[in-house]
Order: structure tokens, then sequence, then C-alpha cells
């Protein structure tokens, strides 16, 4: 009794095994490739989104309002990171005390951090329209 055909059947599936595992193997690399990764770095991250705030609002920790494009206004103490594709902020929301000096008649609704150990968020930079202080010396 021959088995070729067993032998022919087990190449032929090893081959196609192969060549799914390829795929699968350059699909996952595709998707590395495409990781953020989140600078921390002022100078870094002024090369990739040079605007007067990026640094500055990296380095001091002061109150800053970034007006979002729905008309809200964040409220920040500094930006911490900034992704390498310019695409998205980490920052440091302020906390409530700051609506006490913050001017009452402002057009815009003040978003604010939840609690003291609940100040981060991430934000999409596409959706800020304008980047102001919120505080003088």
């Amino acid at each position: 009794m021959s088995f070729g055909w067993a032998v022919d059947a087990l190449v032929i599936f090893g081959g196609l095994s192969g060549w799914a595992a390829a795929y699968f193997s350059w699909r996952e690399w595709q998707n590395t490739k495409k990781k953020i990764a989140m600078l921390t770095d002022a100078g870094a991250a002024a090369e990739v989104l040079p605007a007067w705030y990026t640094s500055r609002m990296m380095t001091d920790h002061w109150t800053f309002g970034l007006l979002t494009e729905a008309g809200q206004m964040v409220v920040i103490k500094r930006i911490t990171a900034l992704s390498d594709d310019g695409r998205w902020i980490d920052v440091e929301l302020a906390e409530s005390e700051v609506l006490d000096w913050l001017p009452k008649d402002y057009p815009a609704d003040f978003v604010l951090a939840v609690g003291p150990e609940r100040t981060s968020a991430s934000l999409q930079i596409s959706k800020i329209v304008a980047a102001v202080d919120l505080m003088n010396s």
C-alpha cells in the first residue's frame, strides 16, 4: 500500500501553513510600525509640533487653557507628553480650586480634573483651536 498521496498532502499543507504564517507575521509587523511613541522632552516635542505653547507648556507648571472646537476650555497645568506623530498630547489637568479665580463670565465651559489623583488626560491636537494663558504673574 502506497502512502504517496499522504506525503503529498502533508507537503501541500506545510507549504500553505508557511505562507499563512508569513502573511500574519507581515501584518503584525505593519501594526508594530504604526505604534505611537510619546515624547516627554520639550525640545524633541517642539520639533514635532513647533507651536509656541509646546515647549513652554511642557517646561512651565502654570495654568493654561486649551480651547476645543466644541467650545470647552480644558484647564491644564502642563503638557506632559506629545505623540511622535503630532496627533495627541498628554496633559496634567488643573484641579477645581482654580475656578475661584477664573473669569465667571468666560464664554466656555471649563474642563478640570475630577480629583487630585485623577489629573492625567490625553487630548487630540486636531480638536484644539486655541491655547491661552489663564493666569498672570
